[in-house]
């Protein structure tokens, strides 16, 4: 199932190891075990657009994780891809 909605979000915050997540005012956020330099260079209080690109199938109730998002930082103009959880649905 793919969905294309836009929304702006701000920035409040984001890790800076060897993996990368960031989190949004809205209470989502984003994880990849992988650096994402586009993530470390986007600054608190950004404006970001998210785009919903994917979702896992047959979930067992409930369990919603692993949605992928394409985000945009409004600012730098640049865009990354990650999903919501380091983990798809069921654990997988």
């Amino acid at each position: 199932m793919q969905h294309d909605h836009h929304r702006g979000y701000r920035l409040p915050a984001r890790d800076t190891d060897s993996s990368s997540a960031i989190s949004y005012a809205n209470g989502g956020g984003q994880v990849s075990y992988d650096t994402i330099p586009e993530i470390h260079r986007s600054q608190i209080g950004d404006p970001v657009r998210l785009c919903l690109v994917s979702t896992p199938e047959d979930c067992p109730p409930g369990d919603d994780g692993g949605k992928v998002y394409s985000a945009t930082n409004l600012r730098t103009g640049e865009s990354w891809e990650a999903p919501d959880s380091q983990h798809s649905c069921g654990g997988a």
